[in-house]
């Protein structure tokens, strides 16, 4: 099977879309340990053909209406596909090479314009099955929602923790403060991630500690030592269940933080992704993502362990649409204010 292009542009873009996935899929098939699939030769259908096609396309969350059958005499399948703007015709491209991989045809793609209108012919035996002309269009858009991740457990010391800061895949690690993770969140802000920082009871170390008992002037000086280490964290989150939430401290720490311009928010906004196992995640994953609906963005609290098995997952949902950004974009409506 051969891919043609007439243009340099497409060729560009497409390895930098592949390059991409195949970043993602990697880890991917690290953490799970699930090797290639090999090569099918499979002798198709024209109706078969239509089928992965049609596959293809759906799995970018590209609608019916989208998709107008044409008459032509010289084809057995004619279409021609309309393409929202925040998707890239190459990447459809590459979409459908990958599922016709190994298959009795051959597939050829010719940018026709400056537009981005491109012809794909899928043909068998020198004979073309399928021609379809794939056009951008301003005024369609797909409707999916905006997510981001935060990982409770985040362990530097863990290889695959490491790891997970080399994917593209947005997501912020939840510190605790203390003297190895004013050191971790170094490496962090280096990866181009960012993270948030949770002051609770389980502050152990004595400069941080932060604690109702406390005179002022104590409260203060730990306040201070965290805000000067981790100045750089993108929130701080409070625990709303520790005792620390329901002390008259937390008042006094409230206006402190307000004072100097450092964002809050309660650790019950985030959504916590409980599961028994992968099944259970994935679909309560699915389930609160598409609750949350286009306009507002949901901000998922989960174990790194978990965010490794939902990869998979997440990559489904991009391809269709959704938007899985920093926390910073998702919880700016709950961040608490001096009244709260």
């Amino acid at each position: 099977m051969k891919l043609r292009t007439t243009r340099k542009s497409i060729t560009l873009i497409l390895f930098s879309a592949t390059l991409f996935l195949l970043t993602v899929n990697l880890l991917i098939n690290v953490i799970n340990q699930s090797p290639e699939p090999e090569p099918n030769e499979t002798n198709l259908s024209s109706q078969e053909i239509d089928s992965i096609f049609f596959h293809s396309l759906y799995s970018f969350g590209l609608l019916d209406e989208w998709i107008k059958e044409t008459k032509n005499s010289k084809v057995k399948s004619a279409y021609k596909v309309k393409v929202p703007a925040d998707l890239s015709i190459p990447v459809i491209l590459a979409e459908i090479n990958k599922n016709f991989w190994g298959k009795d045809v051959t597939i050829s793609s010719v940018e026709k314009d400056f537009s981005g209108k491109t012809i794909l012919n899928i043909s068998k035996a020198n004979i073309i099955q399928l021609k379809s002309e794939f056009k951008y269009d301003k005024g369609i858009q797909r409707s999916a929602g905006t997510a981001a991740f935060v990982i409770e457990d985040f362990e530097l010391s863990n290889d695959e923790d490491s790891m997970l800061l080399k994917i593209p895949n947005p997501f912020s690690p939840l510190l605790i403060p203390s003297k190895e993770n004013s050191k971790i969140k170094e490496f962090i802000i280096n990866n181009d991630k960012i993270y948030l920082l949770l002051l609770s009871d389980d502050i152990s170390e004595l400069k941080y500690k932060l604690k109702e008992g406390f005179t002022r002037k104590r409260l203060k000086s730990s306040l201070l030592s965290i805000i000067n280490a981790f100045s750089d964290a993108s929130f701080f989150v409070i625990d709303d269940k520790s005792d620390l939430f329901l002390s008259t401290a937390y008042s006094y720490l409230q206006t402190e933080l307000t004072k100097r311009k450092i964002k809050l928010v309660k650790l019950s906004s985030l959504q916590k992704l409980e599961y028994e196992d992968v099944n259970q995640l994935n679909n309560t994953f699915e389930n609160l993502l598409i609750a949350a609906g286009v306009e507002e963005g949901i901000t998922f609290l989960i174990t790194s362990e978990g965010f490794k098995k939902l990869l998979p997952e997440i990559e489904r949902f991009r391809k269709i649409g959704y938007k899985f950004v920093h926390p910073s974009e998702t919880i700016i409506e709950d961040i608490i204010t001096a009244q709260d």
